[in-house]
């Protein structure tokens, strides 16, 4: 998907629905690790390599081939940055042939594109070490090399496909959308390009555009199950619950084992209020990944707070909402969740003191307004119950939020 970048990329990308008042989203492909600060979009975006570049070799010189062969065993920025300067040099000389010149500005284009994938890569290692800063530095000299490439040469559509996705990481969509039209329509083929762009119309709202390139990238690879989900996500945006869970489910056949699939289900049944279905999702996604805190935090929401007698228990609610904090940390959802299930126990004063909590970790003011509202519903003693009505949920996609 699109690889996620500037408010929580690409991928373009992870996607959680909230259960309350709002459901939350993400996805681009590559680095969908980094959080909002680091000024990446939500989507899962895939990338695309290159390899050498292949252009004819009539009239050209020993010397040049011998530069192309180095292309091929270049690995580090380094070196690709090496074969730059050594073309750049030939361009600008006057004692080079025409069909030199012509190979080693091939050649440039080439090398800056790589050294822009280089680069990107280089940053997602900084990411998941947290060297957020270094990363966004990297990302924009990456972002540079592919727009110098496309001036070398405008027709490789891998090009045009990596600078839309550093253009989309900082927030860029209108452009990246651009840039990935231009990749299509010099390689319609390569389907995740179409994942790509619908993942962006997904992220600027245009959810009708989204699903229809997520149908052109099934209908080129109908074995992704990432591709499933993404259109999952825009056809519920879009009301049509029906065939948005049908997408769930097959993502979810496709990739059995895939944790983050059975959540994503689960968080739709959960809103629809289809409650032993949503919970037979959740125990699913906890035996695919132990470790996946929003699969126990969402379940623990559900099996407190659920209107279904039969889906709540407040024992096993309070043990994954405290295993979910112990996963991912405590934040104002996570503690909203266990104040939730501690309520549900009959410790409605802990909840009101862990409520008070969440409320100050809280930094949105709709947020904080829902959350107080729970908060006087525990301080009279009682428990907080979802309501029956989906229509009374709304939803969102975020990438970072469990619930």
């Amino acid at each position: 998907m699109y690889q996620a970048r500037n408010k929580s990329l690409l991928a373009l990308w992870a996607i959680l629905f909230a259960t309350q008042n709002s459901l939350v989203a993400q996805n681009f492909q590559s680095r969908n690790q980094r959080q909002s600060n680091s000024n990446r979009a939500a989507t899962s975006i895939r990338t695309a390599s290159t390899t050498s570049q292949k252009t004819a070799t009539t009239s050209v010189s020993q010397y040049m081939l011998k530069i192309y062969q180095a292309t091929k065993t270049a690995k580090t920025e380094q070196n690709v940055s090496n074969i730059i300067r050594t073309c750049q040099q030939i361009e600008r000389s006057n004692l080079r042939s025409r069909a030199d010149v012509d190979y080693a500005r091939s050649l440039i284009a080439w090398g800056l594109n790589r050294r822009g994938e280089l680069r990107n890569d280089r940053a997602a290692r900084l990411v998941a070490t947290n060297m957020l800063e270094e990363a966004e530095k990297l990302d924009g000299l990456a972002a540079e090399d592919f727009k110098r490439a496309i001036e070398y040469d405008s027709r490789n559509w891998r090009t045009h496909h990596n600078y839309a996705i550093s253009l989309a990481m900082h927030g860029q969509y209108e452009s990246a959308i651009n840039e990935l039209d231009k990749a299509i329509g010099l390689e319609p083929k390569y389907a995740n390009s179409h994942f790509n762009r619908g993942e962006l119309y997904f992220e600027i709202g245009q959810y009708e555009s989204a699903v229809k390139n997520y149908e052109q990238a099934i209908q080129l690879d109908a074995k992704d199950p990432q591709f499933y989900n993404s259109r999952a996500h825009s056809l519920f945006m879009l009301e049509r619950y029906d065939e948005s869970i049908k997408d769930y489910l097959q993502a979810t056949q496709i990739a059995k084992d895939d944790s983050t699939f059975h959540t994503d289900l689960a968080d739709a049944y959960q809103y629809l209020g289809r409650w032993t279905e949503s919970a037979a999702s959740y125990q699913a996604a906890v035996g695919a990944d132990k470790k996946n805190a929003r699969a126990y935090q969402n379940a623990a929401w559900l099996m407190a707070t659920c209107p279904q007698k039969s889906v709540r228990n407040a024992e096993l609610a309070l043990a994954a909402a405290k295993r979910a904090i112990e996963l991912s940390g405590r934040n104002a959802r996570s503690v909203d969740t266990l104040a939730a299930a501690t309520a549900a126990t009959g410790k409605t004063r802990d909840a009101s003191r862990l409520q008070s909590e969440a409320i100050e970790l809280s930094e949105d003011q709709e947020e904080r307004e829902e959350f107080a509202e729970r908060l006087k519903i525990y301080q009279r003693g009682s428990a907080y119950k979802q309501s029956n009505a989906p229509s009374s949920r709304t939803a969102a996609r975020d990438g970072d939020e469990a619930r």
